[in-house]
C-alpha cells in the first residue's frame, strides 16, 4: 500500500472529543482569568480557537459546560495524583501529592463557581453534584493511600474528609498570597494530626 505521507483521517468521534476537550480547557482558563461572569461564550471561543457554535452544539447551557469542565480538569489531575500516590509510601508523601492537586486551576475555578452559585440556583444545583463526585474520587484515593490494613474503610473515609477540608482552607489562604514556608508548616501540622487520628482507633 502506498504511503503518501498524509496523516490518517480522524473519525467523527475523535474530532468530537478533540473539540470538546478544547472548549472545556478554554472554559477553565476563562473562569480562572475572568471569573464566572466574565467567562463569556465570546472569550471561551477566543481561547479555544473555535466558534461559539461549538459550545451550543455540545452543551445546552453554560452551567452544564462549566460542570463538565470541572470534571474534565479533575480527571487529568487525578491521573497525575494517582500515579504519584502509587509511588508514595507514608502519610507525608500522600499529603504532598494531594496538596499539589489543590494548588491547581481546579481549586481556583471551583472557588469562583462557589461564589457565583450563592445567588444562582441553577449553578448551585449543578455544582453540588460535581462537588459530590469530586469528593468521592478524592476520598477513594485518600482511603486507598492511607489504608494500613488495620482501620475500617469508614474511619479512613472520615480521616480523608478531614484532610480534604483542611486542604480547602489552606488552598483558599494560599490564593490570597502563597508562602512556601507557611504551606510546609501547615502540612507538617496536618501530618501530625493524621498520625494522631490513625493512632486513636
Amino acid at each position: 500500500m502506498k504511503d503518501d505521507g498524509q496523516r490518517p483521517r480522524r473519525s467523527n468521534a475523535e474530532r468530537r472529543a478533540t473539540t470538546r476537550a478544547a472548549v472545556l480547557d478554554a472554559t477553565i482558563t476563562a473562569i480562572v482569568r475572568y471569573g464566572y461572569r466574565g467567562a463569556t461564550s465570546e472569550r471561551i471561543a477566543e481561547l479555544s480557537g473555535l466558534t461559539r457554535g461549538a459550545q451550543k452544539h455540545h452543551w445546552a447551557t453554560k452551567n452544564e459546560m462549566v460542570a463538565e469542565a470541572l470534571l474534565h480538569l479533575h480527571d487529568r489531575l487525578m491521573v497525575v495524583t494517582v500515579a504519584e500516590l502509587e509511588g508514595a509510601s507514608g502519610v507525608r508523601p500522600t499529603l504532598e501529592a494531594l496538596w499539589r492537586s489543590f494548588r491547581s486551576d481546579l481549586f481556583t475555578a471551583a472557588t469562583e463557581l462557589h461564589l457565583a452559585a450563592r445567588i444562582d440556583d441553577e449553578l448551585r444545583g449543578v455544582l453540588t453534584e460535581v462537588e459530590r463526585e469530586i469528593g468521592r474520587r478524592i476520598r477513594r484515593i485518600t482511603t486507598r493511600a492511607l489504608d494500613d490494613g488495620v482501620h475500617p474503610p469508614e474511619r479512613l473515609d472520615e480521616i480523608g474528609d478531614h484532610v480534604v477540608n483542611v486542604m480547602r482552607g489552606m488552598a483558599f489562604q494560599t490564593s490570597l498570597g502563597a508562602r512556601a514556608d507557611r504551606e510546609q508548616r501547615q502540612l507538617e501540622v496536618l501530618e501530625q494530626a493524621v498520625h494522631g487520628l490513625l493512632r486513636a482507633h
